[in-house]
């Protein structure tokens, strides 16, 4: 019998990271990891070069869609990808719906329609076919270092204007570069936000109102990182040392 969350003592991984399906077990798990994308495909000329490490090849997404496929037997896996590129609509809707998957994507409000950003056509595109729509603020910028009222525009204004978009309520933020505080903690919990997302790292709880993801870069070794990610334990001073980071960033 295969104990609960855990991998089997016999799994084998390939030469290319994957596992060996046979290898992989429904075994019912307490985690989920939500994966954390930016842009994909080739990278265009305005984007910043610390930015560029986050952007995704095309292949390599396809790639970590497939795997995605097999590993979610054995822990759930959540595609989220921010910013609201054109790349979104171009590239991952295809991908995803090609391979039944869906994906959240989070949309910068005040980015809409912009050159190299989605209008509001193919936001509609991705809501259509099932894609979950969510608000990553309205300028992505850092929300530490803005005053109250741009947090107000942050947090209600781009959530409002991205809900006229779409027709629907926006219940779901991530937060830009992933920085927090005390302040902001605050304010997004005087909002009627269910779910706010980070990029603290880490498996995320089943439930929980703020969600850690794990972020793509391009030196992921992606079969073998993805596989890592959703199954390695952590250890006792991994755990500790996550758990910490993420309380000392609420408090400052």
């Amino acid at each position: 019998m295969i104990q609960k969350g855990r991998i089997p003592a016999h799994a084998g991984m390939r030469s290319n990271g994957s596992i060996d399906a046979v290898d992989i077990s429904a075994a019912a798990t307490t985690e989920r990891l939500i994966l954390h994308f930016h842009g994909l495909g080739p990278i265009p000329d305005w984007i910043r070069s610390e930015e560029r490490d986050y952007w995704c090849d095309e292949h390599r997404f396809t790639a970590i869609l497939d795997n995605i496929r097999a590993l979610s037997q054995l822990v759930p896996i959540e595609i989220t990808i921010d910013d609201g590129n054109m790349s979104d609509a171009l590239i991952a809707l295809p991908a995803l719906r090609h391979r039944g998957q869906t994906a959240t994507f989070f949309v910068c409000a005040g980015r809409i329609g912009q050159l190299g950003y989605m209008d509001a056509s193919a936001i509609n595109d991705l809501v259509s076919v099932g894609m979950e729509i969510g608000s990553h603020g309205w300028g992505h910028v850092d929300w530490r270092r803005v005053d109250d009222a741009g947090l107000d525009l942050e947090i209600d204004a781009s959530r409002d204007m991205i809900a006229n978009v779409i027709g629907r309520p926006i219940d779901k933020t991530a937060i830009p570069f992933g920085s927090y505080d005390r302040r902001v903690v605050q304010r997004l919990r005087r909002s009627d936000i269910k779910t706010v997302f980070t990029s603290d790292g880490g498996r995320a709880p089943l439930t929980g109102w703020m969600l850690p993801r794990e972020v793509f870069r391009t030196s992921w070794d992606d079969n073998r990182t993805l596989n890592e990610l959703a199954t390695r334990p952590l250890s006792t001073a991994a755990s500790m040392r996550q758990s910490i980071i993420r309380v000392l960033k609420r408090l400052r």
